[in-house]
């Protein structure tokens, strides 16, 4: 989460608590939500964008081994591509694409180191060909609803805002939660009733992995069913850990690339990450407050006998909202003051120079 936005939990959200109101008319759902839903009409990109941030911007003729050292050393799992032919930003680089390489060329470790000397450009045309999609960004003066919309519609993680062409920050979910958390009060009802009554996030049959399950089979899972993390738990049934495909690239490297490895291997010596839960009964202001307190991504709903009966996601609360936003087209750009042109231009001269001097 975007350390910009982040202060003292007490001064974000009030004292933690988790008092809960019986949701007794769905129907009013909308009603209530709308005045969020006006927040995030009301506040664009350029407003919510840092003080200070960096992107991260590779040629898209850079060797793919190049590429992820230069995420993994920002501490970031994306890139933007930069085509220097085209002179334009042409797509991302993710960590997505990073699982994908691994698990084509798992059994074929020679054509995997092979591979990775390859130009990105080789592997973009590669997936071009079976998935192809355009850049999808946004404007700064677009609306925070209108990037959150996008990043719901496309099923993306991650969405550069542009300026005249320009990258000046790339808006991901955590970040507008950190935004919204220090600019929007959680007072309302809305934020009493619990996540399971308001029907945010996943419950039933969740997709799990257990410590003796190779890496392989969890990166397939993630990919074959669309999630971002699995549940790791034991015989018995009991959460005792969470795999997160964002953190392949390092889990990846402490195996030496070997996906049969285990997570009972790879803990052994790497180390391992804290499990965020809640509780399906828990509240939504709750949920907010674990999720900013802790800059997790997501949390594990447990019984009390620490069961996985859910999970819930920053991207879950954010897609409960947008779901009650009229269908209508994006709203058109708010006028942007003299001032304000000026300190954009200024932007985005200077991410013109980080693009040129990211390209290396």
């Amino acid at each position: 989460i975007n350390a910009e936005y982040m202060g003292e939990p007490e001064q974000l959200f009030g004292p933690a608590e988790n008092i809960f109101t019986p949701l007794t008319d769905p129907s009013t759902l909308a009603t209530e939500v709308e005045p969020i839903l006006e927040f995030l009409r009301s506040n664009t990109c350029y407003e919510f964008l840092p003080n200070s941030s960096e992107v991260v911007v590779v040629d898209i003729d850079l060797p793919l081994q190049h590429a992820f050292s230069v995420a993994q050393d920002n501490n970031v799992t994306f890139a933007t591509l930069w085509d220097s032919v085209e002179k334009q930003l042409c797509g991302m680089l993710t960590i997505t694409d990073y699982v994908k390489i691994l698990l084509h060329f798992r059994d074929d470790p020679e054509g995997m180191h092979q591979f990775w000397n390859l130009p990105i450009r080789t592997w973009y045309k590669q997936r071009a060909s079976s998935h192809s999609r355009a850049l999808v960004s946004c404007d700064v003066e677009d609306s925070l609803l209108d990037a959150l919309t996008l990043l719901h519609e496309h099923k993306i993680h991650r969405l550069p805002t542009l300026h005249s062409g320009n990258l000046l920050h790339v808006v991901c979910r955590p970040s507008v939660l950190g935004y919204f958390a220090a600019n929007y009060p959680l007072d309302s009802n809305l934020f009493s009733y619990a996540i399971s009554d308001l029907q945010i996030g996943t419950y039933g049959r969740i997709f799990s992995g257990t410590p003796d399950t190779p890496l392989h089979v969890l990166l397939d899972t993630c990919m074959s069913k669309c999630v971002a993390a699995l549940p790791i738990t034991d015989k018995d049934g009991i959460l005792v850990d969470v795999f997160s495909r964002y953190d392949v690239m390092n889990i990846a490297a402490e195996a030496e690339h070997n996906l049969d490895s285990t997570i009972a291997d790879v803990n052994a010596t790497y180390p391992t990450t804290q499990v965020y839960t809640c509780s399906k009964k828990d509240t939504l202001r709750s949920v907010l407050q674990h999720l900013m307190r802790t800059g997790a991504q997501r949390l594990v709903c447990v019984n009390d006998e620490r069961r996985v009966e859910g999970i819930v996601s920053v991207g879950d609360v954010f897609n409960f909202f947008i779901k009650y936003a009229t269908s209508s087209p994006m709203s058109p750009p708010v006028a942007a003051a003299a001032d304000k042109g000026a300190e954009l231009s200024a932007a985005a001269q200077a991410a013109a120079s980080t693009a040129q001097l990211a390209g290396v």
